[in-house]
């Protein structure tokens, strides 16, 4: 009887279509043109551990008490979340005098670790590799609330490379890239921030945008909105509800795995805690990754040659977009300095008589 419903389920899996890597916790919408390669959708009450660390970056640090995830899963979603009393994240303490021991709290999950792991955090630890989930190229989605709670900090979805290419002490790799999917600010929640870091990696250069979101930054707050990127060999585009929103001509040529992490006191956000309102709360709804049914063809990439041709292509029209709103800008205001000036020229010219008359 267990063979027939063990048999029964795989033919059922395999009728339905799901990712046989199981990384579906559940029967979640087609996306036309993809297939679905990975999912969480926080339904059941617990994190899947088999596919998310709940920890940040443990080797950065060797107090594993900030390096732990604080969250909560209620309601279907994923709550990551910053108190008052959190532990700083490399053992710090407010007022600190050591530019190196201030306060820096930081909390994440993550689907890949190992020593060494991103080029933007010092080895401090020795930590055993975890292997959740990692990837090459696919449609990423996120649905989710952005944080508002005022003050310094932000919220980042972020993926880095894994990798692959380190030597056996974990050293040396040139696959480090990184995409920011999104960074958004506590302070403003109608703006987000797409980016692509190089590090090591000779291939990528630095990019970055600034997406400044359409209507009430508070609907951002209070509503569950999409937000994707559509990572391919030939660069990155980065939506908000279906709409696109920026775009990238290059991307990594490796594997990636995925981090959602929020800071406090960061380089990159500053230090307002007296204005930060605790909690500070950020809700996931689901994160979800497509493959194209069609797969990806590397010959699509441009080479170095003719992204520097496409460089200077949009420069030139954006450098003429610019140009052509001046003119549309000034033609109207010599236009109206004009009309000013001849309806003036009939009294100027009756003064002019009278005065003449007069003498």
């Amino acid at each position: 009887m267990f063979r027939k419903s063990m048999v029964f389920l795989l033919v059922l899996t395999m009728l339905l279509g799901l990712p046989s890597g199981a990384y579906a916790e559940e029967c979640v919408p087609e996306k036309e043109g993809y297939v679905l390669d990975f999912s969480t959708e926080f339904n059941d009450g617990n994190l899947n551990t088999e596919y998310w660390l709940p920890q940040y970056l443990p080797h950065c640090t060797a107090n594993t008490a900030g390096s732990a995830a604080r969250y909560k899963i209620e309601n279907g979603c994923l709550n990551l979340y910053i108190t008052k009393d959190s532990p700083d994240y490399f053992g710090g303490q407010p007022g600190s005098a050591d530019p190196d021991n201030l306060l820096w709290i930081a909390n994440g999950i993550q689907t890949w670790e190992k020593n060494h792991l991103h080029p933007g955090g010092a080895q401090q630890r020795e930590v055993e590799p975890y292997e959740g989930y990692a990837t090459q190229y696919g449609y990423f989605e996120i649905r989710m609330k952005m944080p508002d709670t005022g003050g310094g900090g932000y919220a980042s979805w972020w993926l880095i490379g894994t990798q692959d290419d380190a030597a056996p002490d974990g050293t040396g790799s040139v696959q480090n890239g990184e995409i920011d999917v999104l960074e958004t600010f506590f302070k403003s929640p109608g703006v987000f921030e797409p980016k692509v870091h190089a590090w090591d990696d000779p291939n990528l250069y630095e990019w970055a945008s600034r997406v400044e979101l359409d209507g009430d930054p508070s609907d951002y707050v209070n509503e569950f909105h999409t937000y994707a990127m559509d990572w391919r060999p030939e660069g990155i585009t980065f939506y908000v509800d279906g709409k696109e929103v920026a775009q990238t001509m290059e991307s990594p040529q490796y594997r990636m795995c995925m981090i959602l992490s929020m800071y406090i006191n960061s380089d990159f956000s500053g230090w307002d805690e007296p204005e930060n309102n605790y909690p500070i709360e950020w809700l996931i709804d689901y994160v979800r990754v497509y493959k194209d049914k069609n797969g990806y063809d590397e010959s699509n990439r441009l080479t170095k040659f003719e992204r520097f041709i496409k460089d200077m292509c949009d420069s030139l029209t954006a450098f003429w977009h610019r140009v052509l709103s001046y003119f549309q800008d000034f033609c109207p205001q010599c236009r109206q300095f004009f009309e000013r000036l001849l309806s003036k020229i009939p009294a100027l010219y009756r003064t002019t008589n009278s005065n003449i008359s007069k003498s």
